[in-house]
């Protein structure tokens, strides 16, 4: 069986998985509760830093991943998120000491660069080990056990603030934050981290599928068939077939300064400002949904169970539709299929946030929110927000995955190509986790601008779809 031969694409995405599922454990988690356990002020502060750090780096991350090569590049990203854990550990250590608040800013700050490093170079490798036929399903797999680490860490935090919190306090200026949970985030850090030394080449998983196969046959898409030389068609399929010495032989020749004006030059291009949006909202959605919408409408224990049905919905959004991707003949219509149900679910969710916003926005009574348990019938509808958001968010992400694995085919250029989607979308987590504050915008115009970004990024993106006979080769 595939699952158990562990050079088979399968076996090294689920093992790729499993390296996000201890890292994510802790980091969504912290993500998720940075008001809660660190206070507004430092977790807002935390929060951009690391996006702004995770932003500026994807610049440099491509050149990185490229030079070095993938699985050294997740190596070293991984030690990233481990510097934010460690820094809160000092900081709570210290007593949560207000002089020691920079140590947690400048651990984001590392944090975001290991981000750059580890999306950059989990995109580039997972779209190598795709055979051209299996992208939106390998996607889906791996998606499925990063977002298990959510479930993790909603169920930790269910039980750590069922047992340590005061749900009647809902004062969120103090942390409650605490050493003990750190060192449970830094123990599953450290595990992932070891786990990406496991990771084989591509070249050892065609050395067991007969090579990348169909990938190199699939017809151009549009863009590629007007603007694309034959003489670059030619030298792309060339670099596909011929290289078989894995990632390693798959280094960039060029200076660095090379590898980072190449990923800058995407962003001059039509398909890239088409797409520029749609990446845009991958990152700007969640600041609002899960931290300006839930923190205020959940009590933090009751936050953490919403928190599962959110990634349970991300779960079945993605296995869902990478299966829907790959199994339909035609990648237009299969794209088509993808954004008109993504059109459906998210305007949906926004239409009942915005009732549920309604009643106390603008509103100058800090009381006018109550924070909802879980028991409470009032729930039901801020639940089935969360489900349909959840379930919205997997089917761009892992659209966005599968198209940029349908239009880059090289290492090199997929690494640049993950690059800029990271850039835009922790761009997009910036700008979201800037507003978060309602001193700063008011909670229901948050979710208007986040909704607006919604509508731009899809519409533009109906103008960069696969060609009308683009088959995918089963």
């Amino acid at each position: 069986m595939e699952f158990f031969n562990l050079t088979s694409s399968l076996s090294q995405v689920v093992i790729m998985g499993l390296v996000f599922l201890f890292i994510f454990s802790a980091y969504i988690t912290i993500q998720a509760f940075a008001g809660d356990m660190y206070g507004d002020k430092l977790g807002s502060e935390t929060e951009a830093s690391l996006y702004l750090s995770f932003t500026f780096f994807c610049f440099l991350s491509p050149a990185v991943t490229n030079k070095i090569g993938p699985k050294m590049t997740m190596f070293l990203g991984c030690l990233g998120y481990g510097c934010l854990v460690a820094a809160s550990l000092f900081y709570f250590e210290s007593g949560s000491d207000t002089a020691f608040e920079w140590v947690v800013v400048l651990g984001g700050v590392l944090n975001g660069l290991g981000a750059a490093l580890l999306w950059t170079a989990q995109g580039r490798l997972i779209m190598q080990y795709s055979d051209g036929t299996d992208n939106g399903f390998l996607f889906s797999i791996f998606w499925a056990l990063f977002n298990l680490s959510a479930l993790v860490g909603g169920l930790l935090t269910f039980f750590y603030f069922g047992a340590n919190a005061n749900d009647d306090d809902d004062n969120s200026e103090g942390s409650t934050g605490s050493s003990a949970l750190y060192v449970i985030f830094l123990i599953f850090i450290l595990v992932g981290t070891m786990g990406t030394q496991l990771l084989v080449s591509p070249s050892q998983i065609k050395a067991n599928s007969g090579g990348y196969g169909s990938k190199t046959n699939l017809p151009l898409l549009a863009e590629e068939t007007e603007q694309t030389s034959p003489t670059r068609r030619r030298s792309r399929s060339r670099s596909r077939s011929t290289n078989r010495d894995g990632v390693e032989d798959d280094l960039s020749s060029s200076d660095w300064f090379h590898e980072m004006k190449e990923t800058i030059a995407l962003f001059k291009t039509r398909r890239m400002v088409l797409l520029f949006f749609l990446f845009l909202y991958t990152g700007y959605n969640q600041p609002y949904q899960l931290t300006v919408f839930g923190n205020r409408i959940f009590k933090p224990q009751t936050n953490g169970l919403e928190m599962i049905v959110f990634y349970m919905a991300e779960i079945i959004g993605g296995l869902y539709v990478g299966s829907m991707l790959d199994r339909s003949r035609s990648q237009r219509e299969a794209a088509k299929r993808c954004l008109a149900l993504f059109a459906v679910v998210t305007a949906s969710s926004f239409v009942m946030c915005y009732f549920q916003e309604l009643p106390c926005a603008f509103s100058e009574d800090d009381n006018c929110v109550k924070k909802i348990n879980y028991y409470e019938k009032e729930a039901i509808v801020p639940t089935a927000i969360y489900a349909l958001w959840g379930f919205s968010d997997s089917q761009i992400q892992t659209y966005s995955y599968w198209l940029m694995g349908t239009l880059y085919e090289d290492g090199l250029t997929q690494a640049r190509a993950v690059g800029f989607y990271k850039m835009v979308q922790s761009l997009g987590w910036s700008i979201g986790f800037f507003l978060m504050p309602s001193k700063v915008m008011e909670p229901i115009v948050q979710m208007l601008f986040t909704a607006a970004c919604f509508v731009v990024g899809l519409a533009l993106s109906l103008k960069e779809l696969p060609a009308e006979n683009s088959m995918v080769v089963r």
